[in-house]
């Protein structure tokens, strides 16, 4: 009876209450008012929610010594690090997504889509779009920035979760083409479905990211760092 009103008092508890709460309330307020909300928002409000549960879970594991909700957690991040990648790229109307496909749009439609935003040559819009774009002011710093950096970070976290989950995925061999397939298949959704770019320069920046993130995780004193935080 003791431990248990012992345990009203750990703080781990209150923060990883506190932790299921904000959830609960991001996910009411993704149903009811997603689109009034700029993406780089979504993607804060949900890194601070899983920096909670994080905390909260560390805590936990170092009072009782139970390190399996450690793993379940980083699971959990996981599959709110997908729905939120999968939302701003093919189902976000804040982002330019929209209810036509390639299968039943006009003909006039699709031209145009496939005029504007199907790009096959290698760093023309990273150059002509984003670079000569911002240098001539035709487009902002924070458009720019947005843009380039935003497709560089996007499938960043796989550099983690995938070799975390995945122990044959810690090759870089086996990794780099499971990132560069995963870039294909949005981009292919996004070309059926008329939604966002398809664009070569997209499948570069993203799994370029998420390489470099890769080779960053493996340098030893960060490798030690990740190992003693998970």
């Amino acid at each position: 009876m003791q431990s248990k009103k012992s345990c009203f008092f750990c703080v781990d508890l209150w923060i990883l209450t506190a932790a299921v709460l904000n959830l609960v309330a991001f996910i009411v307020h993704e149903i009811v008012m997603r689109n009034d909300q700029f993406p780089i928002t979504r993607a804060i409000l949900l890194a601070v929610n899983c920096l909670l549960f994080y905390v909260g879970g560390y805590l936990f594991s170092k009072r009782t010594g139970d390190k399996r909700i450690l793993k379940r957690l980083f699971f959990l991040f996981f599959l709110l690090y997908l729905y939120l990648l999968l939302s701003l790229t093919l189902l976000d109307p804040s982002m330019g997504r929209g209810q036509n496909s390639v299968y039943t749009s006009i003909e006039k439609t699709r031209q145009a889509y496939r005029e504007r935003f199907v790009n096959l040559v290698p760093f023309r819009s990273i150059y002509h779009v984003y670079i000569k774009g911002f240098l001539r002011g035709y487009i902002s710093a924070y458009y720019t920035l947005l843009n380039l950096l935003g497709n560089i970070l996007a499938l960043a976290p796989l550099a983690f979760f995938l070799p975390y989950f995945f122990p044959s995925q810690a090759k870089w061999y086996r990794f780099l083409p499971t990132a560069m397939l995963w870039v294909l298949l949005i981009e292919a959704l996004q070309f059926c479905f008329m939604i966002g770019s398809c664009d070569v320069d997209d499948l570069i920046l993203n799994a370029g990211g998420s390489f470099l993130f890769f080779l960053i995780l493996k340098i030893p004193f960060v490798n030690k760092l990740i190992l003693k935080l998970t």
